[in-house]
């Protein structure tokens, strides 16, 4: 009985030394694989014809900048933190940008603002956080104005 109880307590204490070892983050994507163009009025461009993927980064090749938003799937409504990676080639002009967080209902109103991630030069990794309530279900990152030669390699974030 004794050496059950021991081998009961020395299996809760790897099991908690697991959980602490656990990263922050849960969840990881490639840039490439979570985007859409975030379009903020009328075009006749199809960006989706210009960007393009580098090592799972996607990259602005087109001849403006473009804003692009990126699906995080999460699984409970908390404070999340999301580390957004910018792409590690161009100029620090090419790598100037802002990435937004943003926490939705989906009900077209309830819209929460989180953090900025401003970058300034290639191959950053910068957090931004949101408070997603309870109403919302939804969140999502924008990088705004990516320039020409920009881009946005990888996201990691706790679901």
């Amino acid at each position: 009985m004794k050496n059950q109880v021991t081998k009961l307590f020395l299996g809760l204490g790897l099991a908690a030394l697991a959980l602490a070892a656990a990263p922050a983050h849960a969840r990881s994507t490639t840039a490439f694989s979570a985007f859409h163009v975030e379009l903020t009025g009328t075009t006749t461009t199809n960006y989706y014809l210009c960007l393009t993927e580098n090592n799972g980064a996607v990259v602005n090749n087109c001849s403006t900048p473009v804003s692009l938003e990126f699906d995080l799937p999460i699984d409970n409504p908390y404070n999340h933190t999301i580390d957004v990676q910018n792409y590690w080639g161009g100029t620090a002009a090419q790598e100037t940008f802002n990435c937004v967080s943003y926490a939705y209902t989906g009900t077209g109103g309830g819209t929460v603002q989180g953090g900025t991630a401003g970058f300034t030069a290639p191959g950053l990794n910068l957090a931004t956080t949101v408070d997603v309530y309870d109403g919302a279900t939804s969140l999502q990152v924008i990088c705004w104005n990516i320039p020409v030669g920009g881009g946005v390699a990888n996201f990691n974030w706790n679901p």
